[in-house]
């Protein structure tokens, strides 16, 4: 295949000035297998326009190319996120606007960490503690999850000790690895994991997973787009 002096002379310039995605959209017009061709001596492979299709795997891969741009859309959305939650709870709960932040920062983290939603995470945070780092039940449930230390002495233990339980991004990360674990135990049964958090699993009835949930759909609708 010939290319016109034309065509030539515009990919030399895309190539030259680093503009790569003109030369793909140069290719787009070329119906032709790859194949290499010269460019002021320099060789180039041409793309089809089949290589082009806009599938996931091509997403992916231009992606990966421009890792900068992907990483800069996550923190976006990430601070997108978090403010809508923290602006939410600042107004549902009369917590502090750093205070806000730091907690749903951690839960963000956490739920990504465990593979759980971070507006679940945040829902048993405003039922157990209603906010409060220092809470302590009088059973000796402690922090803004409420975790009991002697029944989770292992994972407290790696955290540093009861103690740390008070620290915010602590007991949400420990209280979120139980959450998990017993989504696991339940298979996948969310209001049976619930009600295993709470101690109410084998109790006749118990409305915790309920309240929950009234929670977790409020903060959904605060970070639903529109």
């Amino acid at each position: 295949m010939h290319l016109t002096e034309s065509v030539k002379d515009r990919l030399a310039f895309a190539l030259k000035s680093g503009a790569v995605g003109a030369v793909l959209l140069l290719t787009a017009t070329v119906w032709a297998q790859p194949q290499d061709i010269d460019v002021d001596g320099e060789q180039v492979a041409l793309l089809t326009t089949a290589m082009l299709s806009d599938t996931v795997t091509d997403r992916q891969n231009r992606a990966s190319l421009f890792p900068a741009d992907a990483a800069t859309a996550a923190t976006l959305a990430h601070q997108r996120r978090l403010d809508r939650l923290a602006d939410h709870i600042q107004d549902r709960y009369q917590v502090t606007d750093g205070k806000a932040r730091r907690i749903v920062d951690a839960a963000i983290r956490s739920a990504e960490t465990h593979q759980l939603e971070a507006e679940l995470i945040l829902a048993i945070i405003a039922v157990e503690s209603m906010f409060n780092e220092r809470a302590v039940s009088r059973v000796g449930a402690r922090g803004l999850m409420q975790v009991m230390p002697g029944a989770h002495s292992s994972k407290v233990r790696e955290i540093g000790g009861r103690h740390a339980l008070f620290d915010p991004a602590k007991n949400i990360y420990t209280g979120a690895q139980i959450l998990s674990d017993y989504l696991d135990d339940q298979s996948g049964n969310l209001r049976r994991a619930l009600l295993r958090y709470n101690g109410s699993l084998n109790l006749r009835s118990s409305a915790y997973p309920e309240k929950v949930m009234r929670v977790y759909r409020d903060l959904r609708s605060a970070t639903t787009e529109g």
